[in-house]
């Protein structure tokens, strides 16, 4: 399902999107580069460009590390290249992101996931693509796409 609704890109998928060896490569890849060429509304947040960095280039995270210039290559395709636009947590983020943990039992790493979701809402977006479902699907303001769906 391809929607004209702007969609938040989770980091999962852009970590599939340049590993080749993963199933979920093709569609990944497919998803972005739609992005990148304006066929598809997509934005990012520099939440996620850090949280890319950090799996790309940890060891722990990935079989095969990405070179930190390559990692940052990446990133710059993204931000400086492409027509996704990138949206940023603001004052209103904090109180939403308040709001949901007193609505929605987080704990720990999933404060990360949250702090995304409110990012979101106070953005006015409300759709993600990710391969991680059950780490949204808590949260009934916003739906989960998953991004095989793009692929025709």
């Amino acid at each position: 399902m391809i929607t004209s609704e702007t969609c938040l890109v989770d980091t999962n998928v852009l970590v599939y999107a340049i590993n080749e060896n993963v199933k979920q490569h093709k569609a990944a890849r497919s998803l972005i580069e739609s992005g990148l060429n304006g066929e598809i509304p997509l934005c990012f947040t520099p939440q996620v460009f850090s949280e890319f960095y950090a799996t790309v280039t940890n060891p722990k995270q990935v079989t095969t590390i990405l070179p930190r210039q390559d990692a940052i290559s990446e990133i710059e395709d993204y931000f400086l290249k492409g027509e996704c636009d990138l949206i940023y947590i603001q004052r209103s983020t904090l109180y939403k992101v308040i709001e949901l943990l007193k609505r929605y039992p987080v704990n720990a790493q999933e404060i990360f996931d949250l702090q995304l979701v409110a990012t979101m809402l106070s953005n006015n977006v409300t759709r993600i693509y990710s391969y991680n479902n059950k780490d949204f699907s808590q949260y009934s303001e916003i739906k989960v796409l998953n991004p095989d769906s793009v692929i025709q």
